[in-house]
């Protein structure tokens, strides 16, 4: 339980065909989605072929991120059954989002998924997001970041640094 006193949802239904679903440890789910090289260029911000994330990696951060904030799988309906195809923290530092498998991406799932997280941070009673990093050369995030109404608000040499008043 990452927020204490609150209980973490078992499911946020977004559309009756995509739903946020709490994470229950199952990272060998998601280890095929971080090896794509989109994933780890994007998401994690590697480029060199030896430290491509490996299942170690994955599990690890997971964990981490499960104890950072609230860590859902994001799922779309595949007939009768959901399956995962990405994840997202409802966290209101940087709160990361990862949609693993290209033909799920550009076709505003991420929109969709990230304004519900900013809904659920809402209910929690968070007034802002704050310290969200987007690496400068992932155009289609940062647009995404833009059209959700975040702010630029600073800069490294690799990222740009967002904010979002949650109103």
């Amino acid at each position: 339980m990452p927020y204490p006193n609150i209980e973490q949802p078992e499911f946020i239904d977004i559309s009756p065909s995509l739903r946020l679903r709490r994470y229950h440890g199952d990272w060998h789910l998601a280890v095929a989605g971080y090896r794509d090289p989109y994933v780890y260029q994007n998401s994690e911000g590697i480029f060199d072929e030896n430290k491509i994330p490996d299942e170690n990696y994955v599990k690890g951060m997971l964990s981490y991120l499960d104890g950072a904030g609230e860590l859902y799988f994001i799922e779309i309906r595949d007939g009768e059954n959901f399956s995962a195809i990405g994840d997202v923290t409802v966290k209101d530092v940087n709160p990361p989002i990862a949609i693993w498998y290209g033909k799920y991406r550009g076709i505003g799932i991420g929109f969709s998924v990230m304004n519900a997280v900013i809904k659920r941070l809402k209910e929690l009673g968070f007034a802002k997001i704050t310290g969200s990093t987007v690496y400068k050369w992932n155009e289609h995030s940062l647009r995404l970041h833009k059209k959700l109404g975040y702010e630029v608000v600073g800069e490294s040499e690799d990222e740009y640094i967002l904010e979002l008043t949650l109103r």
